[in-house]
């Protein structure tokens, strides 16, 4: 595999690279309290992972394409607001990717891929549009590879198949665990414990468990759920064999994804998080909703 690191290139080394049709990957995700027991750092080092990870996957499936792994960026939107997390606003996330990616382009770079790691609702939405705005309007295909996956996971979509990796079936109040696994829970303590172990407080295996069903999340449900400790889910299940059988599923869903991103048969709408068509979760949602008050307005007082 011929990988390489944007920040360790000279231009002309960069201008080679683009003639060869390079794929550049950038890892995006927030630094953001994740209980007491994980580090501000979960999303952002489960992002460079990923990002390892999509470019084997481009190895395997195109030998001879370059990839290029940009450096970390730590910031993202739609974070818990608790110790130690840091809020960007949505739309600069979008404009940030967005000028991130048309630098590439007109660096003459054409295949663009975003991988985060970062479920916030709004986080995934600004991304997904940043996507849409670079394959439009400046000429170099980007997709965002973790929305979709992203979305699947967190809604139940591979429950079954990672029992499957794992080689047993997990039992009612499992899956329960499961279905409610969103935030410093079972899955992300898990990942700090397959990834980096130094990093995970052994408080972990003591902690109870915070299961609120999905409608009745809020910004502050860390705080008011019944731990309180800024965790939604069961970090106390949490091993490094669900974090592996997990993998397998994963590997699968971007090996899929990316696939269709490298030959150009994937539509937009494929790589999207279904929260994209979420009018109140677009960045330009409040400007939209001014604009038609407005409008209003000015019909009515010209029928006057």
């Amino acid at each position: 595999m011929s990988l390489y690191r944007l920040e360790e290139l000279n231009s002309p080394q960069l201008s080679d690279l683009a003639a060869a049709n390079a794929v550049v990957i950038l890892p995006i995700s927030p630094l953001e309290e994740h209980g007491p027991h994980l580090p501000l750092g979960t999303d952002a080092m489960h992002a460079s992972h990923f990002s390892g990870l999509a470019a084997e996957v481009v190895a395997s499936l195109e030998p001879d394409t370059p990839v290029i792994i940009a450096p970390l960026i730590p910031i993202g939107t739609h974070v818990y607001r608790f110790m130690g997390s840091i809020f960007i606003r949505q739309r600069v996330i979008r404009d940030m990717v967005i000028d991130y990616g048309e630098s590439l382009s007109r660096a003459g770079f054409r295949r663009f891929l975003i991988v985060s790691a970062h479920g916030g609702p709004g986080h995934m939405v600004a991304l997904d549009e940043a996507a849409t705005i670079l394959t439009r309007h400046h000429r170099i295909r980007t997709v965002n590879l973790t929305s979709t996956i992203i979305y699947r996971f967190l809604t139940g979509d591979f429950h079954s198949r990672i029992e499957a990796a794992a080689g047993r079936q997990f039992t009612a109040e499992e899956q329960s665990a499961l279905s409610m696994d969103y935030h410093g829970g079972w899955w992300e303590t898990a990942m700090m414990l397959w990834l980096r172990p130094d990093l995970v407080d052994q408080k972990y295996k003591e902690l109870p468990d915070a299961l609120v069903p999905r409608w009745r999340l809020r910004p502050r449900t860390p705080l008011r759920a019944p731990a309180g400790q800024g965790y939604l889910g069961a970090p106390a299940r949490a091993d490094r064999e669900f974090a592996e059988a997990s993998l397998v599923v994963l590997r699968e869903e971007a090996t899929r994804v990316i696939r269709m991103f490298l030959d150009g048969t994937g539509r937009m709408r494929q790589f999207r998080s279904p929260l994209y068509w979420v009018p109140i979760l677009r960045t330009n949602f409040r400007m939209w909703v001014v604009l038609t008050i407005v409008a209003l307005l000015v019909m009515v007082l010209m029928s006057l």
